[in-house]
C-alpha cells in the first residue's frame, strides 16, 4: 500500500517535471525565434550601413578630386 502511494507521488512529480520541461522548452523556442529575428534585422542594418559607407567613400573620392582640380586651376591662374 505504501509503495503504491510512493509510486503515485513519483508519477505525479514526473508528470509535473514533464510539464515544466515542455513550458521551458517552448519558452526557449520563443526566445530563439526572437533572437533570430533581431539577428536578421541587425544583418539588414549592417548591409545598409556597409552600402552607405561605400557610397560615402566614393563621394569623398569625387570631392577630393574636385578640390584638387580646383586648386590646380587656381595655381595655373596664379591665384595661389
Amino acid at each position: 500500500m505504501e509503495n503504491l502511494k510512493i509510486i503515485e507521488r513519483l508519477e505525479s512529480e514526473v508528470a509535473a517535471l514533464k510539464q515544466q520541461l515542455f513550458v521551458d522548452r517552448e519558452g526557449a523556442k520563443a526566445q530563439i525565434l526572437a533572437a533570430e529575428n533581431v539577428q536578421k534585422d541587425l544583418r539588414r542594418e549592417i548591409t545598409k550601413l556597409k552600402k552607405e559607407i561605400c557610397e560615402l567613400r566614393q563621394d569623398n573620392r569625387k570631392l577630393s578630386q574636385q578640390v584638387e582640380d580646383s586648386i590646380d586651376r587656381m595655381r595655373k591662374a596664379g591665384v595661389i
